[in-house]
């Protein structure tokens, strides 16, 4: 079984010099634009509130941070190869660092600190609710925790090379292990288990909100699904060795595909599709809250950005135009309709004075006495010195 060596990258070279893989995107693929540049061979990437991205660099022993407008600046230095990467809600990024075996935390101003060391080769990083940092020990075959404070523990065992990290509501760890192609749960207290089996070289690993694994597997070119009972399935096929993987709020699994340089997106139901095309060998995948996909493209040392159309807010901006021109038509026809109105204002003041007139001349006698007038009753005889009048 062909492997990406992700120091080297030498039989990704190979298969790149000999075979030109290539495979096309569907036709319905979304847009696909280089959002910014990174360090050398970026692995990890993650995304803050405010939708600034964040790689780890591999083989330049930092962290890039590419703001939404895709403006690039290294946000400050890690340890000996960074691979895994993740953020706190204060937005401090901390790295695992495969090399040398500790975690880098790197606060939004830039200040780089070592937190804590980790068993060896810590390749996937989370962090919980309460600030502790795990890390995936691909050499050891274990999990590393990190408090906040930097005291560092072995929270439990796994599976054969622990490559990705994911944990749940109630604080169990789980890790997609390469090599023996399963999925280990350690309990907050540190009991392990083995929760299920994947297909080939598990490298990514996410859970939904109902506690369901999934992993994207190198090997196989397929993402498994694992219940919180155990039950294994493949959920649905991918482009050629997926590393990455993610999740959006609606269950949709994307993977991040190596070797084509492609996105697959897999819906809940196993229905698969290309999503989107990156850059060369993409490793790292993410999502914004819009539901905008990203990945850290290896050998290009940029981040991809594919722009996902949201038919659903298209649809609720349309109904809001709709509404907006219809209410904007509605106080037109009320502003037509009161300036007519006004502009007959003039003509009502005339016929009521001709109207007057003709009626104290059907109805009353015109007396004169000089420049003065007088009306009396029709029939009555007009004041002492006013003379009648027709």
């Amino acid at each position: 079984m062909l492997k990406i060596n992700f120091r080297t990258n030498i039989i990704a070279l190979i298969l790149t010099s000999l075979f030109l893989v290539y495979i096309s995107p569907s036709a319905n693929a979304e847009p696909s634009t280089i959002l910014g540049t990174t360090g050398d061979e970026p692995n990890g990437i993650i995304i803050d509130s405010s939708g600034n991205i964040y790689t780890a660099n591999g083989a330049s022993n930092n962290v890039s941070k590419i703001t939404p407008q895709g403006v690039s600046t290294t946000l400050g230095t890690t340890g000996a190869n960074p691979f895994g990467i993740t953020i706190d809600s204060s937005g401090n990024i901390y790295t695992a660092n495969n090399v040398d075996n500790t975690v880098t935390k790197i606060t939004p101003g830039g200040v780089s600190t070592t937190l804590g060391t980790t068993g060896n080769n810590p390749r996937g990083i989370l962090i919980d609710s309460s600030g502790n940092i795990y890390t995936a020990n691909y050499g050891a075959n274990n999990v590393s925790k990190i408090t906040p404070g930097g005291v560092s523990t072995i929270l439990g065992t796994t599976g054969a090379n622990p490559f990705a990290i994911t944990i749940d509501s109630s604080g169990n760890i789980y890790t997609a292990n390469d090599v023996d192609n399963t999925v280990t749960k350690i309990t907050p207290q540190g009991v392990s288990t083995i929760l299920g089996t994947t297909g080939a070289n598990p490298f990514g690993i996410t859970i939904d909100s109902s506690g369901n694994i999934y992993t994207s597997n190198t090997g196989a070119d397929t993402v498994s699904k694992i219940t919180p009972q155990g039950v294994s399935t493949t959920l649905g096929t991918t482009g050629a060795q997926p590393v990455g993987i993610t999740i959006d709020s609606s269950g949709n699994i994307y993977t991040a595909n190596n070797v084509d340089n492609t996105v697959t997106k897999i819906t809940p139901q196993g229905v698969s599709t290309t999503l989107g095309t990156t850059g060369n060998f993409p490793n790292g995948i993410t999502i914004d809250s819009s539901g905008n996909i990203y990945t850290s493209n290896n050998f290009g040392a940029t981040v991809t950005k594919i722009t996902v159309f949201d038919q659903a807010a298209a649809n609720a901006e349309a109904a809001r135009v709709a509404a907006a021109n219809a209410e904007a038509a509605r106080k037109a026809k009320e502003q037509k309709e009161l300036t007519e109105i006004l502009a007959l204002i003039p003509s009502i003041a005339e016929l009521t004075l001709s109207l007057g007139e003709t009626t104290q001349s059907l109805y009353s006698t015109k007396c004169v006495k000089g420049k003065t007038t007088k009306y009396v009753k029709y029939g009555a005889k007009c004041p002492k010195g006013y003379v009648k009048k027709k």
